[in-house]
């Protein structure tokens, strides 16, 4: 049998001597590599809707959207206002977090009217009777660069009268 080349120690590099863990590092690099993904298949970085609600004299209103998102998933959101006495001219109102670093894609049914109101969105609707709801789909898209936890609070008013409140935050995965 020949010679090992020159620089080459059969011990270590024939016997692996004082390598002897370097497989389990390896193994446990990959098996960490491979729990995102194992995560995001089972569902815990985002999509599936949770509901908010509240309830006041006046009004209920609830939110039903993702609490947890991916960057560039599209969503759907559903707002729904139900009344308990006339509300002459029903607003809802969209914190800022929903609207950074999203593209809305579709309101169904279109507001009467919408704007800014100190950096919120409001949305305007015609007027609702007792026990009549008006339901709202709002369809979102996560830009790809967006990723961060924020606020995204959802108010009922009737004109400048604030009636009913849901309070939700949102976080983003990369």
């Amino acid at each position: 049998m020949a010679d090992a080349p020159e620089g080459v120690v059969l011990e270590r590099s024939r016997d692996l001597a004082g390598r002897r863990h370097h497989p389990y590092y390896r193994r446990l690099l990959l098996c960490a590599i491979a729990v995102l993904p194992v995560l995001a298949l089972l569902g815990v970085f985002g999509q599936k809707p949770s509901t908010s609600s509240a309830d006041a004299s006046a009004a209920s209103l609830s939110v039903t959207a993702p609490a947890r998102l991916r960057s560039g998933l599209i969503f759907q959101v559903k707002v729904r206002v139900m009344a308990h006495r006339q509300i002459k001219k029903p607003e809802i109102v969209f914190d800022e977090g929903w609207w950074e670093s999203m593209s809305v894609n579709s309101i169904e049914p279109e507001p009467t009217e919408s704007r800014s109101k100190d950096g919120r969105v409001v949305l305007s609707y015609g007027k609702l009777e007792p026990g009549e709801s008006l339901t709202s789909w709002i369809y979102f898209q996560v830009n790809p660069t967006n990723v961060g936890k924020r606020r995204e609070d959802v108010q009922l008013d009737d004109g400048e009268t604030p009636l009913v409140s849901v309070h939700r935050s949102l976080t983003i995965f990369p």
